[in-house]
């Protein structure tokens, strides 16, 4: 008879932004005393020896005089992150016969995620509202967890949870498993709505505004061009207040994006869309997602916001050019080692730059100083193709100073919000809202009379207008439509729609 002890607990890593179920074994044999971690182990895994024989001996425990073998199954699958100490450790004390064991279907249902300071506290780990999001999928329905990440799961999931502060209290905590009861249901958050009259602090600049209302209305990408101070990065920030919150499905998106990021949680502001604002020397992985594990990018973090780049035209050609796929398809996919990981990339594009090096081309405040070739090599940073998928561009420039002594427009800037969720109600209603509609879907929703059609027509075949941005225009027209509350798309919607369309490219 074998003298081994073998204890089995559930535990999790992550595969992009899907939470995965790992089977912690382990094995107290007889022999000479050591400890063996295998199973496709991290570094960040494989030192959790040293984590949980400290946290031990600081707990009250002991370490066992044992040959200690623990494998995370599936084996070949690769585990990532120190999160599996705490389901470590309480394999260790059930083995040794420190815990008492609970009934081995309660702890195959109970998902263990932790990870341990050398004195025995748990610290919050990186992806644990995934793992929380995903419970049914990994075929649990309660979860231990550290008392500092409590809050944080229960605004998104009903889970039964078990928050611990320190390794020794799990003794006792394991014997409670089978008594823990579904949290309530928490009240939804509502929208405070102040921060969304930051609109209002803009004078001047009525074009902008109404390009970024259509922005904001149809979820439409917008470039703005102007010289430097003339407010382009101003307008770019107040989009997001524009915008109506989130839905309680899409703030629990943006939570597990940021928790699988490492970021931490703002639960305050998690109903608001996300804006992110990379700096342009961002790497391709920064901006698009990748690394080793596969980690989001700023797209991802964007994902049911606002991407803002700001000078727009200093970034890396190529790494704006790994925004066109996401920009089609609302997703990134990467593949590294043999192994492809989906990220959501659901985002609204905002761009700002300047029309040229010295950025005081056109402007009525200043010469420009660039030569013709500088001009023509500057705007070709932003190549052809994601020009095309740009729907929306207006040109700024400095605003008379008389207007800056106008009193704040809060009254018009709640007017212009409101209209905005009006008209994302009616696209909601239409079963058009946040959809790429073509073709036939796309003639449907915008329903041209003859008349327009042939004006459309004639323009598009004059200006020869790809059939991506005659599409677009129909678009815009439609959203255009829908802010001043018609049914029908007229000749009016059309020609705003084409007024602002991107230059040749």
């Amino acid at each position: 008879m074998s003298d081994s002890k073998i204890a089995r607990v559930v535990a999790g890593t992550l595969d992009g932004l899907t939470g995965l179920r790992v089977q912690v074994e382990v094995d107290l044999a007889r022999g000479l005393p050591g400890f063996h971690l295998v199973g496709l182990p991290s570094t960040a895994t494989r030192e959790s020896k040293e984590r949980v024989g400290s946290a031990l001996r600081h707990s009250g425990y002991r370490w066992p005089d044992r040959r200690i073998t623990v494998n995370l199954a599936p084996a070949d699958l690769p585990k990532e992150g120190a999160g599996m100490d705490l389901a470590i450790a309480l394999g260790i004390l059930l083995a040794s016969g420190q815990i008492r064991r609970p009934p081995a279907a309660l702890l195959q249902r109970t998902l263990v995620v932790g990870e341990l300071a050398l004195d025995g506290s748990l610290r919050a780990v990186r992806g644990l509202l995934a793992l929380a999001l995903d419970a049914e999928n990994l075929g649990v329905d309660r979860l231990v967890l550290p008392a500092v990440q409590q809050e944080e799961v229960d605004a998104v999931t009903r889970i039964r949870r078990l928050p611990l502060d320190h390794l020794a209290s799990l003794g006792e905590a394991v014997q409670r498993l089978g008594a823990i009861e579904a949290p309530l249901a928490r009240e939804e958050l509502d929208d405070p709505g102040e921060l969304d009259l930051r609109l209002a602090e803009v004078k001047g600049q009525e074009e902008a505004k109404r390009a970024l209302t259509l922005a904001a209305a149809g979820g439409h990408h917008l470039l703005m061009v102007g010289p430097p101070g003339c407010g382009k990065t101003m307008l770019a920030r107040r989009l997001a207040g524009l915008l109506p919150p989130l839905t309680a499905e899409e703030r629990a998106q943006r939570l597990r994006v940021e928790s699988c990021a490492g970021l931490p949680l703002d639960l305050t502001q998690a109903f608001r869309p996300p804006f992110r604002s990379p700096h342009h020397s961002v790497s391709s992985a920064g901006l698009v997602g990748g690394g080793r594990p596969p980690r989001p990018g700023e797209i991802t973090l964007a994902h049911r916001g606002v991407l803002f780049l700001d000078e727009a035209a200093e970034f890396d050609r190529a790494t704006l050019d790994r925004l066109r796929e996401p920009l089609e398809s609302g997703q990134v996919r990467l593949t590294r080692l043999g192994r492809t990981v989906v990220f959501p990339a659901d985002f609204q594009l905002v761009a700002a730059t300047n029309p040229c090096p010295c950025g005081w081309y056109g402007s009525r405040v200043r010469a420009c100083t660039c030569r013709p070739h500088e001009l023509r090599h500057y705007m070709r940073r932003l190549s052809g193709p994601l020009r095309d998928r740009i729907e929306l561009w207006v040109t700024l420039d400095r605003e008379p100073a008389e207007h800056w002594w106008r009193p704040e427009g809060r009254d018009e800037a709640r007017r212009l919000r409101e209209r905005v969720v009006a008209a994302r109600q009616r696209a909601r209603e239409r079963g058009t809202l946040n959809a790429d509609l073509d073709g036939a879907a796309l003639h449907e929703a915008c329903r041209l009379d003859r008349g327009a059609q042939q004006w459309l027509s004639r323009w598009a075949d004059e200006r020869n207008l790809s059939l991506r941005r005659l599409a677009a225009t129909m678009r815009v027209a439609r959203t255009a439509a829908d802010l001043a509350g018609r049914r029908e798309v007229t000749i009016e919607d059309l020609a705003e729609a084409l007024a602002l369309r991107p230059p040749a490219s």
